[in-house]
């Protein structure tokens, strides 16, 4: 739980040359973002403290194409990264948007302006040309906070047309791939869309309500109706998880009825508008990355009405194996546990850190009162939260808190808490 980074280090935002594009810098001391404008807006890399979360194709790194080299004779042109495309996706009629490749919300030039620029916050807007064949405009205010590993994007899809449509916002991110990566969230079904082979590397813990999936070298795509608000992608060998918060409408209409889905690159084959597509063939490469994708519900829009969608990325470092919950504060690998050894209490948990700031350790009577807080010290997104002490036991003893405060001692929230036993 050491403290590598202050929390009083100021948000930034710069122009910077990222691997040969011409890109904004983000960064607060924990996170740092690169955006390029000139290719569909895309967020191109996210970093926690040295250590990328975004796939990059090399095929494509520093380079931007002209609307003809983007278009479906030319075929898609993967940079990576994160961006937002409309949904649902198809072929079979105006309603479906048939890309990539789409030489306009993918691979058009992003108009961008700085929003703000001060010590607790700054953000930029990134907005594409006008898309007559979806009617739509897509802007995107992507923000980061002081002393704080979440990234805020806020998405407005905008009729610019002159007819009523009907779409869904689709955030797509790239995440690179290896056999330690898994995906975690909360559902208690899913199910597969492409992939001519079955995808059989995900778990399905009925009792947690918990999924797994693990990433094998399979092409696959998986759809599902997440009960929480999250999904959380781990990679055990560096010790790293990058979070995602999205807003949930059960009562509403999706696109593939999922508001979740994830795409496994790798070898194989799927068939899409009749065609039987060969991994191993694409121009792109075969390289091992995921994609997690979060989508809005579809949306009615006449002409110049406005749609809404905010989700957060919140990436994080973290020594576990499995991603169980997810809180405003923390992920949580190994929830609190307390253990009873003698006059003493054995108190242990595992938790990767959304928030920087100072850890204690609140000991909570029967009767509800805060008995004893006991500082743990300063915590932060860029080291693993890995918990081991011990508290004296006291008959009146009922529960712990593992809580957070800011840099001026004001409370931030829960991360866990645990309830003793006699």
């Amino acid at each position: 739980m050491t403290q590598t980074t202050s929390p009083s280090h100021r948000c930034a935002v710069e122009q910077k040359n990222y691997r040969g594009w011409s890109a904004v810098r983000l960064a607060n001391g924990i996170v740092e973002l690169f955006v390029v404008p000139e290719i569909g807006g895309r967020v191109v890399q996210l970093s926690l403290g040295g250590s990328d979360f975004f796939y990059v194709n090399p095929r494509h790194v520093g380079r931007r194409y002209t609307a003809e080299e983007n278009d479906f004779d030319s075929g898609w042109k993967n940079y990576g990264g994160s961006k937002v495309w409309p949904a649902p996706q198809g072929w079979s009629s105006d309603a479906e948007w048939p890309g990539p490749p789409d030489p306009i919300l993918d691979g058009g030039a992003y108009s961008c302006e700085i929003l703000e620029q001060r010590q607790e916050t700054a953000a930029i807007r990134l907005e594409s040309p006008p898309d007559e064949y979806t009617g739509l405009t897509f802007s995107r205010v992507i923000r980061i906070f002081q002393g704080s590993a979440s990234v805020e994007v806020h998405h407005t899809t905008r009729n610019t047309g002159a007819r009523g449509v009907r779409w869904s916002i689709w955030q797509v991110t790239q995440q690179p791939a290896n056999a330690d990566i898994a995906i975690f969230w909360r559902a208690t079904t899913y199910h597969q869309l492409f992939g001519d082979q079955p995808y059989r590397h995900v778990t399905l813990d009925p009792e947690a309500r918990l999924c797994k999936l693990r990433y094998m070298d399979q092409v696959a795509k998986l759809a599902t109706k997440p009960e929480q608000g999250w999904v959380a992608t781990l990679d055990s060998r560096r010790g790293t998880a990058l979070v995602e918060i999205f807003p949930l409408f059960p009562s509403l209409t999706y696109p593939d009825d999922a508001p979740l889905e994830l795409w496994v690159n790798g070898h194989g084959s799927f068939t899409a508008h009749g065609d039987r597509i060969e991994m191993g063939q694409d121009p792109n490469g075969c390289d091992a990355f995921i994609e997690t994708e979060i989508l809005s519900p579809l949306v009615e829009l006449e002409p110049q009405d406005e749609y809404c969608f905010r989700t957060f990325w919140r990436p994080t470092s973290i020594k576990a194996d499995a991603i169980v919950s997810v809180n405003d504060c923390a992920a949580i690998g190994r929830p609190l546990k307390t253990e009873r050894q003698g006059r003493n209490v054995i108190v242990t948990g595992s938790f990767g850190l959304l928030r920087a700031g100072k850890l204690e350790l609140a000991s909570i009577s029967r009767s509800g009162r805060v008995d004893e807080v006991r500082t743990l010290g300063p915590a932060t997104p860029l080291s693993p939260c890995d918990l081991e002490c011990s508290i004296p036991f006291r008959p009146d003893l009922s529960r712990i808190s593992l809580r957070l405060r800011n840099s001026c001692g004001n409370l931030l929230g829960t991360l866990d808490s645990a309830v003793i036993t006699n």
